[in-house]
């Protein structure tokens, strides 16, 4: 009988247990809207995480070699090419260029100073390339993706 009873409360629609909720609170008339995701904001969450994961795995990859003497990189080459086609649909060359550059040349390189200089209609401008978050902004301002 539980079982059932715990059904039927994860069956009620959403807005309507909300405003179940609010009312048993503060017994009021309450107007629940809901907002689509916006495409955009979930895009860069989305991609920052990519972005992030992929760090932590070849960080694992350099830990793996250094430590343990053993070369991932035969097991995981095709996830990588995997993962490229997929972004290779997304982003334009210089956009994945600027990716590339960031996760396997500046990131690595302990003494870089977290930006790099972009060019857009032959203004030349440094900008900060340290975050993901700061690897989306470039890759969306300063390109034509």
């Amino acid at each position: 009988m539980k079982s059932k009873d715990t059904t039927s409360i994860n069956m009620v629609d959403p807005k309507k247990r909300i405003r179940q909720v609010l009312f048993s609170i503060h017994p009021l008339s309450y107007r629940i809207r809901s907002n689509e995701l916006d495409s955009k904001l979930m895009n860069k969450k989305l991609f920052i995480q990519v972005i992030k994961q992929l760090r932590q795995i070849e960080d694992r990859r350099d830990f793996m070699q250094e430590e343990i003497g053993m070369d991932m990189t035969v097991y995981e080459d095709q996830f990588f090419n995997v993962i490229e086609n997929l972004m290779k649909m997304y982003f334009n060359k210089e956009q994945l260029a600027l990716i590339q550059m960031y996760l396997y040349q500046l990131v690595p390189d302990k003494e870089w100073d977290g930006t790099i200089t972009v060019e857009k209609n032959k203004i030349e401008k440094t900008v900060n390339f340290k975050t993901p978050e700061d690897v989306w902004e470039v890759i969306n301002l300063y390109t034509n993706g």
